[in-house]
């Protein structure tokens, strides 16, 4: 009659432990992976396109709604974070990389300054500049990726939607002109061409000789 012997409970243990070894091992390399790095010179903001480090950009719509003309609303491009200037508190919106395309807001921290509500001229509606930085910064919260034509910065929602577009801005903190200048008129007196030719007597009777008076006898 054989017998059998009985298992301990701690050779068990230990031999659960021994097959469970090589998926620790395996789940450890994968969490260790590094995220891979990004090409020299490529910003995190968009690195699929053209590096945007360094480069200023003032605020020029929201949704298609243009910021006015009195409220300047600027951004710069760093390596992790977008700073600028929302409209009556200066900000910084730290952003992380998605993939090679995309990216997303983490963090967005500005001042708690006051901000004022302008006037636009007699009769027209006030300009609330907080609803403006506010909103600014919801949507700017809200962006995934981007993409530049040419002097205007276009951001996209994380549905694909355009949201945020801004023009280019120098140093000096002026912005481009996006839309053509106004032909200069030359005057006429150093425009030979466009001066009025002079009128003949036989078109201009004001200016013909007046008629001599008949000889006296």
């Amino acid at each position: 009659m054989s017998m059998r012997h009985p298992i301990s409970k701690s050779f068990m243990q230990t031999r659960r432990s021994l097959l469970l070894l090589p998926l620790a091992f395996i789940a450890e390399r994968l969490v260790a992976a590094p995220v891979p790095a990004l090409p020299p010179g490529a910003c995190p903001l968009n690195s699929g396109g053209p590096s945007l480090l360094g480069s200023k950009w003032r605020l020029f719509s929201v949704y298609g709604n243009e910021v006015p003309k009195e409220v300047t609303i600027t951004m710069e491009v760093g390596d992790n974070a977008l700073k600028g200037f929302a409209g009556c508190n200066d900000y910084t919106a730290v952003f992380q990389r998605v993939g090679h395309t995309g990216f997303k807001m983490t963090k967005i921290e500005k001042g708690d300054k006051g901000c004022p509500v302008l006037s636009s001229g007699d009769g027209l509606p006030t300009i609330n500049v907080g609803s403006l930085e506010g909103g600014y910064l919801r949507n700017l919260g809200r962006a995934g990726s981007v993409q530049q034509e040419g002097s205007l910065l276009q951001f996209f929602n994380l549905n694909g939607e355009p949201s945020v577009v801004f023009a280019k801005s120098y140093g000096d903190g002026g912005v481009e002109e996006t839309t053509p200048a106004t032909p200069e008129t030359i005057p006429p007196e150093s425009n030979p061409e466009a001066a009025p030719a002079p009128l003949s007597p036989e078109s201009n009777p004001e200016a013909a000789p007046a008629p001599l008076p008949p000889p006296t006898s």
